[in-house]
């Protein structure tokens, strides 16, 4: 049987390019380094890779043993993560993804907490956008999200592995600068108006499952950004309008650095959810989801705009 450490010491060899190299990020010395590979090779009876004075390559025989030993060393990784897991019940590592929709202050109360209860497991936060929300949860990127969009993709849906429920309303406000030319028009926004301006958009981090913007409309132009954060800035600069939760945007409004219009006939994601994958649920999912509480809990402290506490707070 192969040793991880030969498995190991190849693939940095193959990353790298070079033997010094990868002893160097190894911790070895050069000579460890090509003495193991050399004696890998002999015991295939293949040459994984072409050497010149200055840099190796892989050979086709090479590539297939990187390819193939990047899956075993993954699913040896994951043995070792569900062995701990069925002898502890505790996962070893917990990766939550924050919908961008979200106040994220509570989020470090949740560390805090964790780590209090159970300082040995990891925690793994990211943020995703609209569909990289659901994205993320399928492809096994984290297994809970906060926040998920109110339309479930049938590869949810349809699937026994996940589990959720309601985050309650999410409120929406199409938004501008004082200075914006829709700033002076009375009355409610159409369609029409909106389509003259540039629209700020937040970029959908789906990888695999369709992608959707907050408010685009055909023909429109738009400024893509990664965050509402960067949005809020583009808006009190005057780059554009959009559409973005009401939470967000209620302390700009109150004092007077954005303005809010009514618009027509613009469908809004005014619901989300609290998601999880059931298959890899252990006591520390279980722990969290108790912790984030019911629906009007997780309305209040996850998407709505606190006066006395912006950041966000829990009730132990």
């Amino acid at each position: 049987m192969i040793p991880t450490e030969s498995l190991e010491i190849v693939r940095a060899v193959a990353h790298f390019k070079n033997f010094t190299a990868a002893a160097k990020h190894l911790h070895k010395v050069p000579s460890a380094i090509s003495y193991t590979v050399r004696k890998l090779e002999e015991r295939l009876d293949v040459q994984l890779f072409l050497r010149d004075s200055k840099r190796v390559e892989l050979t086709p025989a090479g590539e297939h043993f990187i390819q193939q030993t990047g899956k075993l060393l993954a699913e040896l990784e994951e043995l070792e993560k569900t062995t701990r897991q069925m002898a502890t019940g505790w996962e070893h590592e917990i990766k939550i993804a924050l919908d961008n929709v979200v106040n994220q202050g509570m989020i470090y109360d949740l560390i805090r907490d964790l780590q209090a209860v159970r300082p040995e497991t990891s925690l793994v936060i990211n943020t995703e956008v609209h569909n990289g929300s659901w994205d993320a949860l399928f492809h096994n990127r984290c297994q809970l999200v906060i926040g998920a969009p109110k339309t479930i993709p049938d590869n949810i849906a349809n699937n026994d592995r996940f589990d959720w429920k309601p985050m309650g309303s999410l409120e929406w406000d199409l938004v501008m600068s004082p200075e914006h030319p829709l700033a002076s028009i009375s009355g409610p926004i159409s369609q029409d108006m909106l389509k003259t301006y540039s629209s700020i958009c937040i970029q959908d981090t789906s990888r695999i499952f369709r992608q959707g913007y907050n408010l685009l409309l055909e023909d429109q132009q738009i400024l893509l950004v990664p965050s509402f954060r960067m949005a809020i800035e583009c808006l009190l600069k005057g780059l554009g309008i959009t559409i973005m939760p009401s939470h967000f945007v209620q302390p700009y409004i109150e004092q007077e650095l954005l303005v809010r219009k009514d618009v027509l006939d613009i469908p809004m994601n005014d619901s989300c959810y609290l998601a999880w994958n059931k298959e890899v649920m252990g006591n520390g999912i279980r722990w969290v989801l108790d912790w984030l509480g019911e629906e009007s809990w997780l309305n209040k402290v996850w998407l709505q705009y606190d006066t006395m506490k912006p950041m966000g707070y829990h009730v132990p």
